[in-house]
């Protein structure tokens, strides 16, 4: 991510003031040559003074030399603060006070605002602003705090020192003792005028112990003063959290709501233009353009996509599929996956398809949860695109039928190059997309009545029946649906052969039939 086009002036400046000298020193000296482009006649080492390097940091912060070193700067903050805050919310921490307890070490202590500008996370400015006044007060708090430390350990240090010299007068008193019955008396009263001075020395040492205890006591005075100032702040913090919560759950609550009542299916403005970067994409894993059944998985595809229904398709084939859907629509080959857990829950489901991306994938799913609380999630996620992969078709056989009349069931096992582990090197493309809404053919049609003919005599339910007849507007319409959801179903789900169970069948796409692909059904499907 870009961060520098996101920067003003002023902003950029306080990137550049706070970026460590040592930082900037070490990298002109990895690259003399870079850096020598832009001050020539000096070395790096020479750099000693934090403001000129800030200053030139600045002046050159659009040379690509510079700027790729900013940027890596920024993003390894943006990530350490992350880090830690997500650490603080790990050990009980609200967000709000993982952030109290982050940012006034970070190197955006004195620019809050433009932090929450970077992760691209918006609050009211009044939030900003007594955000940014208690991580100014609780940085100064921290920092009076360490310098009370340092002093209180150099005073005792200086006690320490006073004890020992104590301690080692007492001992030259011992030993005077033990030699003074062996010592003249000449030596004994010189010895005895030395004591008399080194207890001179002793009671000036308690003095200066006394005095140095009298200022111990004042500056635990001052840290006990600073201890119940803290505690207040910590208490405005509270308050202060609790409002912010409370305003943040209003927000949540009806960010929900707005989500609930707005979500619907989308669809790219420019379908036709969608059509031929699914072509690319498709043609780039070495589908051939001149097969027999490109055009018909163009047309199916671009239909079921973007109706707001989950999409059941077999994992072998689906991998490198849906990668090619999410390279084509959202410029991304990498998808978010969900494994089914045995300790899943629906929240959980609910908030990966929340924070997940425009195409998304639920696999193991199918035959192994209740599959009738997934679709009120699927109600409430229409603007995604959902696949549910599965292992082996045979699982579809266990599940109702009528379960199909919440998603769609899209069989691409016959296309042999989706069952290899292709790489996709074609360039990503997005689409602008607007709401979609399905409409079915506007009047019954020969081709929906030949289908609903062949699904009653496969043994389809009748209300699945209608709701596949109503997507039939014409004879390519009537071919997807077969190539790659009923006669497939019938052959790797039901296990049954549908050429010797349905004459309607046999009378349109057999030898003698009219059907345009019926060479290709035949080969896929006649046993």
């Amino acid at each position: 991510m870009n961060y520098l086009s996101q920067l003003t002036e002023s902003e950029m400046q306080y990137i550049c003031s706070v970026i460590p000298l040592k930082d900037s020193i070490c990298y002109f000296k990895m690259y003399p040559k870079e850096f020598a482009k832009i001050m020539p006649g000096f070395r790096a080492k020479s750099m000693k003074d934090q403001a000129k390097v800030s200053a030139l940091l600045f002046r050159y912060h659009d040379n690509n030399f510079i700027s790729s070193f900013i940027e890596k700067h920024i993003k390894n903050w943006l990530s350490q603060i992350q880090e830690h805050v997500a650490k603080m919310e790990e050990n009980g921490d609200s967000r709000e006070l993982a952030f109290l307890h982050t940012l006034p070490f970070s190197f955006f202590s004195n620019n809050v605002g433009l932090y929450f500008k970077l992760i691209n996370e918006k609050y009211p400015e009044e939030y900003i602003s007594l955000l940014n006044a208690s991580v100014t007060t609780t940085k100064k708090t921290f920092e009076q705090q360490d310098k009370l430390k340092k002093e209180l350990e150099i005073k005792k240090s200086e006690i320490r020192n006073l004890q020992l010299d104590l301690n080692k007068v007492k001992s030259d008193l011992e030993k005077i003792k033990l030699n003074e019955r062996k010592m003249e008396t000449k030596k004994l009263k010189r010895n005895l005028a030395n004591l008399e001075k080194l207890k001179s020395t002793m009671q000036s040492d308690k003095k200066t112990i006394a005095i140095l205890e009298s200022q111990i006591k004042v500056q635990e005075e001052t840290v006990n003063s600073f201890r119940k100032e803290l505690d207040k702040i910590k208490k405005d913090n509270q308050q202060l959290e609790a409002k912010i919560r409370s305003e943040l759950k209003e927000q949540h609550d009806l960010k929900i709501f707005e989500q609930q009542t707005i979500l619907k299916a989308k669809c790219p403005r420019n379908m036709v233009e969608f059509k031929e970067f699914l072509g690319y994409n498709l043609e780039n894993i070495s589908i051939p353009i001149n097969s027999e059944y490109y055009s018909l998985l163009i047309k199916y595809l671009s239909k079921i996509l973007f109706q707001g229904l989950p999409i059941v398709i077999n994992r072998c084939v689906g991998k490198t599929f849906i990668r090619c859907i999410a390279n084509t629509l959202i410029g991304q080959t990498t998808v978010k996956t969900l494994i089914f857990d045995n300790d899943i829950s629906t929240d959980n489901i609910h908030n990966f398809l929340t924070s997940s991306d425009r195409v998304v994938c639920l696999d193991n799913f199918i035959g192994n949860y209740n599959e009738t609380k997934l679709l009120p999630l699927f109600d409430s996620h229409r603007n995604k695109i959902i696949f549910l992969t599965v292992a082996y078709d045979r699982t579809m056989y266990y599940i109702s039928k009528e379960f199909l009349r919440y998603c769609k069931y899209l069989n691409l096992n016959r296309i042999a190059v989706l069952s290899t582990n292709v790489e996709l090197t074609e360039d990503p493309s997005t689409f602008e997309e607007i709401d979609s809404e399905f409409h079915g053919a506007p009047q019954e049609n020969r081709y929906a009545s030949l289908l609903r003919g062949i699904l009653g005599e496969l043994g389809f339910p009748r209300g699945l029946i209608e709701q596949k007849c109503i997507a039939i507007s014409d004879e390519q319409d009537l071919c997807c649906i077969l190539a790659f959801d009923v006669l497939p179903y019938c052959v790797d789900v039901l296990q049954i052969a549908p050429y010797h169970t349905s004459e309607k069948l046999i009378r349109y796409a057999g030898n003698t039939g009219n059907c345009p692909y019926k060479n290709l059904l035949k080969r896929w499907f006649e046993q």
